[in-house]
């Protein structure tokens, strides 16, 4: 009898142990991409990223396809929970988006939606999601404040003209760094852990799938940006005319880029104002001669002035047909072309509309800051940084973008002085209201060089700031 209870005592040992050999090393599925399908928590972000119309024959932006490629990094980033990153993504708008990106985007779900079945099975990977916000920022401790810029473009070498990718050492690297604290830090069961590895393989993999797509758009977009670069130089340069040109080879690529329709206008609006002055030099005769035959215009100047602004009109009116949910600066650059016309009473009426909307788009019209503030190398010398605030002034309404501004300027020009501050005053006010701080003292700069002079102002701001 006791042999028989020390064999069953030894046979229910020996299936333990054997049980727990077997499920010590069972193997861990792998994640399915190929044939994924989306849970009911997953499945309305996903939907947004493979609706029917997303379609190669539907054609994409590229502003759309860098800007949604480099919010959803920043909301992976931002988001607190896979709960509040899958309300983002479901509330986008894709439409104009190269399909390309969106086929990659989709691969991230099943992965996703993996950690997110581990965290409800285990306890401690209560807070995994930390993980991805790390992962996508490279950052080695897990904190809120992240790195809004992805891992995507800086794990990207090799000839960018030729478009090679080395990921070697760059998303390895990156990932390892993130997947390794986690682990280090939550003290893992081998089974949890290895579930863990399955997830950091996917995710590399997506990675090297998405870096050549990643690099192909961003490549485009750069040389966009090159171009843009040229105009914004040359207009606030003062070569108008060459600005205007630069602005016409964008859009002849690109009918509808937001800022190559603004900076046309604005450019059109300074010909305009300064050949009603007299040309300054024969060079600019002579551009502006070739520039009236390239446009069909008379010779006469009354009609080639009022050409001129009539162009830059429905060149606004196009913009804010197109894009009537960012229509603030395009609404700056009307007033500022009734004031060019003497149409004074226009002119304020639409810095006033534009004072309004500033606030209401302030999100809207920043969604490109991410992109550019991408372009690190902008901010590694003074020309560069120039560029940037030139960018940001269209977005934040500030400088020649700035309707207050340009009321107090107008005020000035009458010598009221009263009216004049109380814009200034104003122009700040909203600035706070869009929650936007940056280039300050560029506007402190502009109303110096444009109203009164320095004591005056600073007098007049020291309280407020």
């Amino acid at each position: 009898m006791r042999k028989s209870t020390f064999l069953i005592v030894l046979g229910t040992i020996f299936v333990v142990v054997v049980g727990f050999v077997i499920w010590h090393f069972q193997k861990v599925e792998p994640i399915e991409v190929e044939n994924y399908v989306p849970s009911e928590e997953f499945q309305p972000a996903y939907e947004v990223l493979t609706k029917d119309e997303y379609s190669v024959d539907a054609g994409y932006d590229i502003e759309e396809t860098v800007r949604a490629m480099n919010a959803l990094e920043v909301a992976q980033c931002h988001s607190v929970d896979f709960t509040s990153y899958l309300e983002y993504v479901a509330k986008q708008d894709f439409s104009k988006v190269a399909p390309e990106v969106l086929e990659q985007k989709q691969k991230l779900f099943p992965i996703l939606q993996r950690l997110y079945e581990l965290q409800k099975q285990h306890k401690e990977l209560n807070d995994v999601w930390m993980l991805m916000r790390s992962a996508t920022s490279g950052a080695t401790t897990f904190v809120d404040a992240v790195n809004p810029i992805g891992v995507i473009g800086s794990m990207i070498t090799g000839d960018p003209l030729t478009g090679s990718i080395s990921v070697a050492g760059g998303v390895d690297k990156a990932q390892d760094v993130a997947f390794n604290e986690y682990e280090k830090q939550k003290e893992l069961k081998q089974n949890v852990e290895r579930e863990i590895e399955v997830v950091r393989t996917a995710y590399i993999e997506y990675l090297e799938s998405y870096a050549p797509v990643y690099h192909k758009y961003m490549q485009e977009w750069n040389a966009l940006c090159l171009t843009k670069d040229k105009a914004y130089l040359d207009l606030y340069g003062g070569n108008s005319i060459d600005a205007y040109n630069r602005t016409m080879d964008i859009l002849n690529e690109y009918p509808t880029n937001r800022e190559a329709l603004l900076l046309k206008s604005l450019s059109l609006i300074n010909i305009a104002s300064g050949y009603s002055m007299g040309i300054d030099s024969l060079e600019n005769e002579n551009k502006m001669n070739i520039l009236s035959k390239e446009m069909n215009l008379e010779v006469d100047k009354p009609r080639q002035i009022n050409e001129f602004y009539i162009e830059a009109e429905e060149t606004l009116d196009n913009y804010m047909q197109l894009y009537p949910s960012r229509s603030a600066p395009a609404l700056v650059l009307k007033g500022l072309l009734y004031r060019s016309m003497d149409e004074s009473a226009k002119a304020i009426s639409y810095f006033d509309q534009a004072s309004v909307e500033y606030p209401r788009q302030a999100e809207l019209l920043t969604d490109l800051l991410d992109s550019y503030k991408s372009r690190t190398y902008l901010n590694r010398s003074a020309e560069g940084k120039y560029l940037l605030r030139l960018y940001r002034s269209t977005m934040e309404g500030f400088g020649i973008f700035s309707p207050n501004l340009l009321k107090a300027k107008y005020f000035a020009q009458q010598g009221d002085v009263e009216n004049c501050k109380e814009e200034i005053f104003n122009h700040f006010f909203r600035r706070g209201n869009q929650g936007v701080y940056d280039c300050l003292l560029s506007d402190m700069q502009y109303c110096e060089e444009n109203m009164y002079g320095s004591l005056y102002l600073q007098a007049h701001y020291q309280p407020m700031l």
